[in-house]
């Protein structure tokens, strides 16, 4: 049976977000499938943790000066962390789309969604970027980078994200951007267009909503992708998904809160299992 998608969220869904859009299903148990909002805190979770156990004192800083903001004082550096969590967790957030169609089962569970156009078929990655492109200047992003418009801050942040599987993909189209119709034939409009920005919502909810950044370096894009790849990868693992899933059932539900504090016990040790941590440098004599 699919799994039972109130269960996480409780009898209060998030605003209306629905639980029976699913990120994960490979490896499951037949009919099982893994709800998308969880495996995107599960990587958010991941890459706050990535911030301390992960990365040296030196990839912080740029980072936080890649973001525009002030390396030696504590709240942006926080800020910074919180942003990168914010935007690994946003990764799959092109799942929103004809990717729900490759579980004809999960598929089914799905009401009152526009019927997508079957001539179009779109990777998550580039629905990812484009529906980011055109929604992040919404969430105080700025589009238009002083001229340089691949260079603002949210281009670059859809371009980095859709390339989370290790490949940055073109840009979409001026037309694209501009054109609610040609992004809705892609994408999905209506309710695919607010289920994505609903799990936007959760994620940043979950990070307590840090302000966009003044900028985006390319070296920072860079290194904060290769966090996302890192964090999608550990907190997919079959097993991770497993533990989730069950955690879950003997919670016996609970809240969007309840599983950003499983998520946020479980992720040192899915970095510390991998052999991810800073390495601990000690000294020996040579006699």
């Amino acid at each position: 049976m699919l799994f039972d998608c109130e269960a996480l969220l409780g009898s209060q869904p998030c605003g209306g977000l629905d639980c029976a859009l699913w990120g994960k299903s490979e490896g499951l148990p037949p009919g099982v499938v893994y709800p998308l909002v969880g495996h995107l805190l599960d990587v958010a979770a991941v890459a706050w943790w990535a911030w301390d156990l992960h990365l040296v004192d030196l990839q912080r800083r740029v980072l936080v000066a890649g973001m525009g903001l002030d390396p030696d004082r504590v709240e942006d550096s926080e800020r910074a962390r919180a942003l990168l969590a914010c935007w690994a967790g946003w990764h799959d957030v092109g799942k929103i789309g004809g990717f729900q169609r490759k579980d004809a089962e999960a598929y089914e569970f799905l009401h009152g969604y526009d019927p997508l156009d079957a001539g179009v078929v779109s990777s998550h990655g580039h629905v990812t970027h484009l529906f980011l492109a055109h929604a992040l200047p919404a969430l105080g992003y700025d589009a238009d980078g002083g001229g340089l418009a691949l260079a603002s801050p949210a281009r670059r942040v859809a371009q980095m994200l859709a390339g989370h599987h290790g490949r940055y993909p073109a840009p979409p189209s001026r037309r694209a951007l501009r054109s609610a119709a040609i992004r809705d034939r892609e994408l999905g409009g209506g309710e695919w267009d607010r289920q994505r920005r609903l799990h936007l919502a959760a994620v940043a909810d979950a990070v307590e909503r840090p302000a966009a950044p003044p900028m985006l370096s390319a070296e920072a894009a860079v290194l904060a992708t290769e966090v996302v790849v890192l964090a999608d990868w550990l907190a997919s693992q079959e097993r991770y998904v497993e533990a989730q899933l069950h955690a879950i059932g003997e919670a016996g539900g609970g809240s969007l809160e309840g599983h950003w504090d499983r998520a946020m016990k479980a992720a040192p040790a899915l970095i510390d299992d991998a052999g991810l941590l800073v390495p601990q440098w000690k000294e020996t004599p040579l006699t």
